[in-house]
């Protein structure tokens, strides 16, 4: 077994993604100087110049979990073991929570666990693959990076799922009587979430909305693009200031940005952040990521945060959280 120092060191890291994300996830590694090492079903390893540690990650946008790796989970009747790690061992030392992607999971990590290691077991052809990192806010609390949310009933579509998703990861600013405008709300998965939130939604779409969702007391519904909502509009529409904006519409990311412009530029003054869902289409494009969050950083005004990930539910998009920061 090998003999790990505390806290643990490696020359290799290892990042859990969506299943053919793989090349632009070695992408993401080379711009932080790492050698992309080993890739298979959602999972990327890559190798360092020197050892690191756990506070030396690099911080990925497509990586739903990054870890360091340190090394395999011997399995019965391959070789002597020297190459293996001792999982358990590493938990003790560290004081760490267990995790694993598949089977028996382990627990999430709590509100008062920011700073302490947590232990991932991933299982991959070639191997079971150990890795450690320290759960801080903006990182994934559950095993694998995936909390494993069921869509309820009551929701017409998977996008419930992506501010579920969000909001376990990077809590949102909004609650009980926040007025939300919601571009893009058909047929009403996110909005269905916003409701069962308590907040009073005003979805923009020229698409019909699930009747599920299209007669709640607190929805109201603009039955046309975002383009056409000006700011007159939205002053004869909105019950109260708008609090927070989401955005999920078909169209790349400049394109919806500039679609939502006139709608932010008329709100910003009152908004606390939004929840922005950017089409890819072209993994390609994630190298103007930068120049979106900038984007978004403009529109607002002020002093606001973004933070950009690829959640569970995203396809080949990004989901980009904004939040004001005073």
């Amino acid at each position: 077994m090998l003999h790990l120092p505390v806290p643990p060191r490696s020359n290799f890291v290892f990042a859990l993604c969506q299943k053919g994300a793989e090349r632009a996830v070695r992408d993401e590694f080379m711009q932080h100087g790492l050698s992309p090492a080993f890739g298979v079903d959602g999972f990327v390893s890559a190798k360092s110049r020197r050892s690191l540690g756990v506070d030396e990650l690099p911080p990925l946008v497509l990586g739903r979990r990054v870890a360091l790796s340190l090394g395999k989970v011997r399995r019965d009747g391959e070789g002597d073991g020297t190459d293996s790690v001792d999982v358990a061992a590493v938990v003790r030392d560290t004081g760490a929570i267990l995790q694993r992607e598949e089977g028996d999971r382990g627990e999430s990590a709590g509100d008062n666990d920011d700073g302490r290691f947590i232990v991932s077991v991933v299982d991959r052809p070639g191997g079971s693959f150990v890795g450690i990192h320290r759960h801080r806010p903006g990182l994934s609390p559950d095993p694998g990076g995936d909390p494993r949310l069921e869509v309820p009933d009551n929701a017409p579509s998977r996008a419930w799922l992506k501010l579920e998703e969000a909001n376990r990861i990077m809590p949102l600013p909004i609650g009980a009587g926040d007025v939300v405008v919601e571009v893009g709300c058909a047929p009403g998965g996110q909005t269905r979430a916003l409701l069962d939130r308590g907040c009073i939604v005003v979805g923009v779409d020229p698409n019909r909305m699930d009747e599920r969702v299209a007669h709640e007391p607190t929805f109201k519904h603009l039955q046309c693009s975002a383009s056409h909502v000006d700011a007159d509009l939205l002053r004869r529409t909105l019950p109260g200031p708008a609090r927070f904006i989401v955005v999920d519409i078909n169209q790349r990311p400049l394109a919806a940005l500039s679609s939502v412009s006139g709608i932010i530029g008329a709100t910003k003054d009152t908004l606390r952040g939004g929840v922005f869902t950017l089409k890819l289409g072209d993994w390609a494009l994630m190298r103007e990521l930068p120049s979106w969050r900038s984007r978004l950083e403009g529109m607002f005004g002020g002093a606001v945060s973004t933070w950009a990930t690829q959640l569970p539910a995203n396809r080949q998009e990004l989901t980009v959280v904004v939040r004001r920061t005073t």
